[in-house]
C-alpha cells in the first residue's frame, strides 16, 4: 500500500529506472517500515544528506570500486586494533599488578598477535612444552616427517609466531614470545630465560637451514641496567630502538627485549594515530577488571 501511495505521487523515483535501483528504492521502504532496521536506514539516510556533494562523489566512486561490506569490515578491524592498544595500556598502566601473563596478556595476544608483525601465523601458545613445539613446527612447516632432535630442549614457549616471506631472499621468519607481567622488571634471571630458547635452537640442525631465521622477544613493561647494557652493547647492529640486544650469523638468530610502551605507543601508536584522528571514532567504554576486560577482548577478536 506504501509503495503505491508514492507511485501515485511521485513516479519519477521508479519510472526510468533500472531493476537494481528499483530494489534498493522498495528495501529502503520496508526498512523504514520494518522494527529491525529502521533505525540503521533512518541513521544511514540522515548521514548521507548530511554530506557534501563532493563527498557524495567520493562515496559514489569508492562504491564502484568495493562493496559497502569490505568498507565496513576494514573499519570494524580498525576499531578492533585501536580498542585492543587502549585496553592493553590500561592493563598495563592501571592493573600493573593484577594483569598476569597467562591468564590475561598471553589471552588477548593469542587472538591479536598481529602486535608483532603482520601476517604471521600463530604456530603455538599457551605454555606450549618447546620440545613439542619444535617437533610439530618440523613436521608441518618444514614437512620432516619424523624429525628427530638432537637435544631436549626445556621450558615453555609463551608465543610462538612463524611466516613466509617472499619480498627479495625468500625466509622463513619466526617469532618466539615470552611475556613478563607489568609488575616484574625484566633483568638478567629473564632475559637468560629467552636465551636459553635461543640456544637450545641454535643447537638443532632442522633450525638451521639457510631460509630460516629466529628471533626471540622479552616483552614487560621495563627493565634493568642488566638489559641496558646489553641493548648498548649491540647498538652497532642498529634496531637500539627496537632494544635488540643480540644479533649472530647475519640476522639469523636475534634477541630482542621490547617495553609495552615501545609496542603499544610508539609503534602502533604513530601507526594508528592517523586513522584515529581521520576517522574521529569514540573508544569504547569498557569494564575495570582484568579478566572483564580480557573476556570482551577475546570475544571481540573472534567476531573479527
Amino acid at each position: 500500500e506504501l509503495l503505491k501511495t508514492i507511485y501515485t505521487i511521485a513516479p519519477s523515483l521508479f519510472v526510468g529506472k533500472s531493476k537494481p535501483e528499483k530494489k534498493f528504492i522498495c528495501a529502503t521502504f520496508a526498512g523504514l517500515l520494518s522494527t529491525q532496521d529502521d533505525i540503521l536506514i533512518k541513521t544511514i539516510l540522515e548521514q548521507l544528506q548530511e554530506l557534501s556533494e563532493e563527498e557524495k562523489e567520493d562515496l559514489l566512486g569508492i562504491l564502484k570500486r568495493t562493496t559497502l561490506s569490505n568498507i565496513i569490515k576494514t573499519i570494524k578491524e580498525i576499531d578492533h586494533r585501536l580498542d585492543v592498544i587502549n585496553k592493553l595500556k590500561f592493563l598495563i598502566s592501571e592493573h600493573e599488578k593484577e594483569t598476569l601473563e597467562v591468564k590475561h596478556l598471553q589471552k588477548i595476544l593469542d587472538e591479536n598477535f598481529w602486535l608483532f608483525g603482520e601476517q604471521f601465523r600463530l604456530f603455538s601458545s599457551t605454555e606450549g612444552a618447546l620440545k613439542n613445539v619444535l617437533l610439530k613446527y618440523a613436521k608441518e612447516v618444514l614437512e620432516i616427517e619424523d624429525p628427530e632432535l638432537v637435544g631436549s630442549p626445556t621450558g615453555e614457549v609463551d608465543l610462538f609466531l612463524t611466516k613466509k616471506e617472499s619480498i627479495g631472499e625468500a625466509k622463513q621468519l619466526n617469532v618466539i614470545i615470552e611475556l613478563k607481567r607489568a609488575s616484574k622488571k625484566l633483568g638478567k634471571t629473564q632475559y637468560d630465560q629467552i636465551e636459553s630458547y635461543m640456544e637450545s635452537i641454535r643447537k638443532e640442525s632442522l633450525c638451521n637451514g639457510e631460509n630460516q631465521y629466529w628471533e626471540f622477544y622479552l616483552v614487560g613493561k621495563d627493565y634493568d641496567s642488566h638489559i641496558e647494557d646489553k641493548i648498548d652493547s649491540a647498538k652497532n647492529h642498529g634496531q637500539k630502538d627496537r632494544g635488540l640486544c643480540y644479533n649472530i650469523k647475519d640476522g639469523k638468530f636475534k634477541i630482542y627485549v621490547r617495553k609495552w610502551s615501545d609496542i603499544l605507543e610508539v609503534e602502533w601508536g604513530t601507526k594508528m594515530k592517523y586513522l584515529k584522528e581521520k576517522l574521529q571514532i569514540q573508544a569504547k567504554k569498557s569494564k575495570n577488571s582484568p579478566q572483564e576486560i580480557t573476556d570482551e577482548l577475546i570475544k571481540s577478536s573472534s567476531q573479527n
